[in-house]
């Protein structure tokens, strides 16, 4: 079986991180590559997947985004000849158009409990997983220049929906209550004006130089290990690899409750907390009590959840079983 995993997107999103998991493992027990650009893994040329979809090869051709399924279906009009996999990312409702291309696929892949009942069609639950053995609980390090030896991680595009303007809000009191305390802002940032505003309210209460932007980067174990809690804020997630990075590598996780997978992996107060999207002052309780040392998790517990339910093994495992399912009737 050749697995052929489109990818036509210049930037590096959770979709690019997240074939990227999985591309080596299903080279475990099966030939898989992609064909595409913006993405660090195998590649197939064109000449070469066009040679396999017109032969008799057992050919599954994996798709994520509108502009690849349409490709895609172009190749299977023009008489391609392999099976079609699409896989959902988002948790929003989608338009007429995407509902009607992916319902053109053979399987439908979807990433949580909440996208699987919201689709009007049918759909195969197979959740993301990480790279435990890449993600693990490490010996704590300090990073260059941050004075703070505690640090509060956001990692992802600086943007509104990504609520780092809620994590801020709630820590404006317990950063001033423990200075060796910091926050750091991991990511590219999309939004140059939210990002103005972030840096102002630091500024205004007085927090400014625990407050930390950094640039995105491939190095993201370094961070983690860094760090003593990840803030997850989304007000809107297909999924987060980040949720499950930071769990993997025993840190104390805090994500908005029923967006994404959050609610699925963490239960609160046991392996993480969850507050409500956008609620500052819920989430700045979370975090004093974590601050002070009254509520912390175990880190082996935590890290038990992912390499026992949310390991890429396991999601390749359950991509390879559909891989061989025969397409559903539409």
């Amino acid at each position: 079986m050749m697995i052929v995993h489109f990818h036509f997107h210049s930037h590096k999103t959770g979709v690019t991180k997240s074939v990227e998991n999985i591309i080596p493992v299903l080279n475990k027990f099966s030939e898989a590559k992609v064909f595409g650009y913006g993405i660090d893994a195998p590649k197939i040329s064109l000449s070469h997947l066009l040679r396999l979809i017109y032969s008799d090869n057992n050919m599954i051709i994996h798709t994520h985004r509108n502009n690849e399924i349409i490709l895609a279906l172009l190749l299977r009009l023009f008489g391609g000849k392999f099976k079609l996999v699409f896989t959902r990312h988002s948790e929003s409702n989608p338009s007429d158009f995407t509902l009607w291309l992916i319902k053109k696929a053979d399987h439908l892949v979807t990433l949580s409990f909440s996208m699987s009942k919201s689709l009007p069609c049918r759909n195969t639950l197979i959740h993301h997983g990480v790279n435990t053995e890449i993600f693990d609980i490490r010996e704590k390090t300090r990073l260059n220049g941050i004075q703070q030896k505690n640090l509060i991680s956001i990692i992802g595009r600086i943007r509104p929906a990504k609520g780092q303007l809620v994590v801020l809000k709630a820590l404006l009191q317990p950063l001033k209550n423990y200075p060796d305390w910091g926050l750091l802002l991991i990511g590219k940032v999309d939004d140059k004006k939210y990002t103005d505003e972030l840096i102002s309210v630091a500024r205004e209460d007085g927090i400014s130089s625990q407050v930390h932007f950094m640039k995105e980067s491939d190095e993201i174990v370094g961070y983690y290990s860094a760090s003593n809690i990840v803030v997850i804020a989304s007000f809107s997630e297909g999924f987060s690899l980040v949720c499950l990075e930071a769990m993997a590598c025993g840190l104390v996780t805090i994500a908005t409750g029923y967006v994404g997978i959050h609610s699925e992996v963490i239960t609160n107060g046991v392996n993480g907390f969850l507050f409500p999207r956008n609620d500052h002052e819920s989430l700045s309780r979370i975090l004093a009590d974590v601050m002070s040392g009254k509520t912390i998790p175990d880190p082996e517990r935590i890290r038990r959840t992912i390499v026992e339910e949310w390991s890429v093994e396991k999601n390749v495992r359950e991509l390879l079983k559909l891989y061989e399912t025969s397409p559903l009737p539409r």
